[in-house]
């Protein structure tokens, strides 16, 4: 993406917290990622309880730093948030979903929390890749616009198909949504820490 290109997704991420880029990553790049996550299902396997805490905080730690899951990060991420020297991309966060059981399930936003480790230095922005389709019925995020302003806002939807970038404003509320759809949902998310 040129500068120009970059111009209309920054308005929208300053003024709605958040843009979602169509096609942004490519194949190729997508079926490396989903590639490598279901080899580390089939050769490490997941438990109930592991599958549980994993979908909060994300699923296996040690791929965090494999090829495969940072060559989904699209080369532009870096300038649209705003990139300065000093600054540095956190921990990826490999989120799958699994299908629920049908529940009611009143969503409840929330935002990111920095690492202890970042020293009181906060989030420029975050970019998650979605490495599946993602309807309303399959686990799609859901976002609260505008509520980076700290205004009361209604939750929305955001479907995404494999390929597909949502680019959030540290501050926007957002929350992860039942799966009832038959297939795993998958994504990683990229957070960039500002300099100090």
């Amino acid at each position: 993406m040129t500068e120009i290109a970059l111009t209309s997704p920054r308005q929208s991420l300053r003024e709605d917290g958040y843009v979602v880029l169509r096609d942004a990553v490519p194949g190729s790049a997508v079926t490396a990622a989903v590639r490598r996550l279901n080899l580390a299902i089939r050769q490490h396997g997941l438990t109930p309880e592991q599958i549980d805490e994993w979908q909060r905080v994300g699923f296996f730690p040690h791929l965090r730093w494999e090829p495969q899951v940072w060559d989904v990060l699209p080369p532009f991420a870096a300038e649209l948030l705003g990139w300065q020297e000093g600054d540095e991309w956190a921990e990826p966060q490999l989120l799958l979903r699994f299908p629920d059981e049908e529940e009611h399930w009143d969503l409840q936003p929330h935002v990111d929390q920095v690492p202890p480790w970042a020293a009181g230095r906060d989030y420029r922005g975050i970019v998650g890749v979605s490495l599946s389709d993602a309807g309303p019925h399959d686990g799609s995020i859901a976002i609260w616009p505008r509520s980076h302003f700290g205004q009361p806002a209604q939750s929305t939807p955001v479907p995404l198909a494999a390929g597909d970038v949502l680019v959030m404003h540290p501050g926007l509320g957002h929350s992860g949504t039942l799966n009832l759809g038959p297939s795993v949902r998958m994504a990683i998310y990229f957070r960039l820490i500002a300099r100090a």
